[in-house]
């Protein structure tokens, strides 16, 4: 039944329409797009996962590739001091075998970097959405107080969400910004790593022990400690050239001979 209304000073009678506000409508928009917005955002969280997960990977590859290699020439020089028959050829044709680990360390290395490089691009876009949306509510809330201070009604609710939710998005910029320049970092580690491949995967601790036991042997014969140095140095270098083999190679060369002609 529709519902009646009385007019005052009148016997007329008419009906009043019942006013209908899509309600339940607008709450199912409203619901429609909040969920909407939640399974966008959990999309975005599983693509930043993804990608951290790649990234620490690939990085966790390139240090595992770099230390097998260190292993390799630690062992590889003890065998080489150890064993007065291996010869310079075989030296040679084995450090062959670890230059060519180190190609492909190199190319782990560039796709560490390449996988750092996108993680930093997601990053870089949700900390400018963020960003906008911190532009955005600090507006919201000047206006809101401006509006306040000339004595207008305002929402006060809204003013204390607004008042929640603006250090919080400025916290989460603080984070983003924090983790790029870890990003950063990484990326700048790595490519070190990659112009320098040779000093980050050579082991030099057995090569230095066995210049200082040359050192003792021969600094009598030169007189003067620091002139030894640069004499057994020079002498070092002359038979790294000559037999193309690295420094450290050259190092426990010379100290066999000296032993050998001991």
């Amino acid at each position: 039944m529709p519902k009646r209304v009385v007019i005052k000073d009148s016997d007329i009678e008419e009906e009043a329409e019942p006013v209908i506000e899509p309600v339940e409508e607008a709450e199912e928009t409203t619901t429609e797009i909040s969920i909407s917005e939640a399974e966008e955002e959990k999309s975005e969280d599983r693509e930043l996962e993804a990608a951290v997960a790649e990234a620490e990977a690939a990085y966790e590859l390139v240090t595992s590739k770099a230390e097998e290699i260190r292993v390799r020439e630690q062992v590889t020089q003890k065998r080489f001091l150890e064993h007065e028959e291996m010869s310079i050829g075989i030296l040679k044709k084995l450090l062959q075998k670890w230059d060519a680990l180190r190609e492909e360390l190199i190319k782990a290395i560039q796709d560490a970097i390449d996988r750092y490089n996108h993680l930093r691009s997601i990053f870089e876009q949700k900390f400018s959405s963020i960003e906008e949306e911190l532009y955005f509510n600090q507006v919201e809330l000047d206006t809101m107080r401006q509006l306040e201070e000339q004595g207008r009604p305002i929402s006060v609710s809204k003013k204390e969400e607004l008042e929640r939710l603006i250090p919080e998005l400025r916290e989460k910029l603080a984070e983003i910004d924090r983790k790029i320049r870890e990003i950063d970092a990484k990326i700048d580690q790595l490519r070190r790593m990659a112009d320098n491949v040779y000093e980050t995967t050579s082991y030099r601790e057995l090569a230095e022990r066995v210049f200082e036991q040359i050192l003792g042997v021969l600094q009598n014969r030169y007189g003067d400690i620091e002139e030894a140095r640069v004499k057994i140095r020079s002498q070092i270098e002359f038979i790294a050239q000559r037999e193309g083999i690295p420094r450290e190679y050259a190092t426990i060369y010379l100290w066999k001979r000296l032993k050998k002609a001991g």
